[in-house]
This record gives C-alpha cells, structure tokens and sequence, in this order.
C-alpha cells in the first residue's frame, strides 16, 4: 500500500495504519539520526519523537513530497534541537552496512582498515556536505527529498554534492601521497 493512501486511512480515522508507517521507516530513520547524533539512547529517543510529531502533524503533510524525506526533516530538525540542548559535538558513524563483507579474513581486515579510513575523512568534511553525501549514497534519497530534510533549494544540494565529493577524494588523495601510495615507484 502506498504512503498516501495510508496517510488518508489514519486522517480518516484507522489511526492504527500509523502503525505501517512506523515499522517501513524506523530502521532507516535510525541510521539516519546515527550520523547526527552520538548516543544510541538519543537516537531512539529522537525517532520517536519523530514519529510522534510526524502523527500530531499529519494533516499538516503536504502529498507533494514524500512521506520518508517530510519524516527525515522532522527527525532532523529534533536531532539538531537535541544537539543544540545538549551542545555536543555531532558524530558521525559509519555504518557496517556501508561495507560489503568477504569471507577471507583478511579481506575483512582491508575493508575494516578502508572503512575507518573513510570515516576519519568523513569527519574533515563539513557536516552538511556529510550529510547530504549520507542522504544521497546510503539512503538514495532524491535531490528534491535531500532539500526538503536539509531544508535547503535543490540547487544548494547540488553543490553540496559536488563538494563534498572533491573534498572526500582531496582528503582521500592526500593521505594516500602521505602514506606513500601514490608515489610512483622509482626506477
């Protein structure tokens, strides 16, 4: 069943529909509220007010977006009021889902390795080139949901993209010349 017709059931009363809702969007919204929050408990905590606030303001929903990006501007904006309440520093986690497991322990170890890599670079780029590279790439949202989560014009989320991945492959560049990788051998 589609989100809208579900939403119309809920406004019309089968409240207990909501319920659909929740159980498609909970995990990716929860790997999604990793990457801003640090704490597993503000995480869970964060999607459900989120999902409870999305409830509340249902009849607000407009069916011109999509139900999952309206819920990941919720979820995001009760994350950054969390964050700002509690003036943490936002942390990013890489998920192991990111990386595809091979049988061989030593692939493992490489992908491990490559992995941390990738998180440590994450963590130089700016938070909302992450943050778009996130919504993007992990949870293939379209530039017109990443701009309605990031609540930002599309062109805006165009940049971000863009910039964020030449400074993921800067920063990955770099430390492949400083650790000796990208030095051509000598003869």
């Amino acid at each position: 069943m589609e989100d809208a017709e579900i939403i119309r059931q809920i406004l019309a009363g089968r409240h207990e529909q909501y319920a659909v809702l929740v159980e498609g969007y909970q995990e990716p919204l929860i790997h999604f509220l990793r990457r801003i929050l640090g704490s597993e408990e503000d995480v869970l905590d964060c999607a459900q007010e989120a999902f409870l606030a999305a409830y509340r303001n249902l009849t607000h929903y407009s069916k011109e977006y999509p139900f999952r990006a309206w819920l990941y501007a919720i979820a995001r904006n009760k994350a950054l009021d969390l964050h700002r309440k509690r003036r943490k520093e936002i942390i990013i986690n890489i998920d192991e889902d990111m990386v595809d497991h091979q049988p061989r322990p030593e692939d493992i170890l490489v992908e491990k390795e490559q992995a941390s890599i990738l998180a440590s670079v994450l963590l130089e780029l700016p938070e909302h080139y992450t943050q778009a590279l996130y919504l993007r790439y992990h949870q293939e949202l379209s530039y017109k949901e990443i701009a309605l989560v990031l609540e930002i014009p599309v062109s805006r989320v165009k940049t971000y993209l863009h910039r964020g991945k030449d400074k993921l492959r800067q920063c990955l560049e770099r430390r492949e010349i400083h650790s000796g990788e990208g030095k051509p051998a000598m003869e």
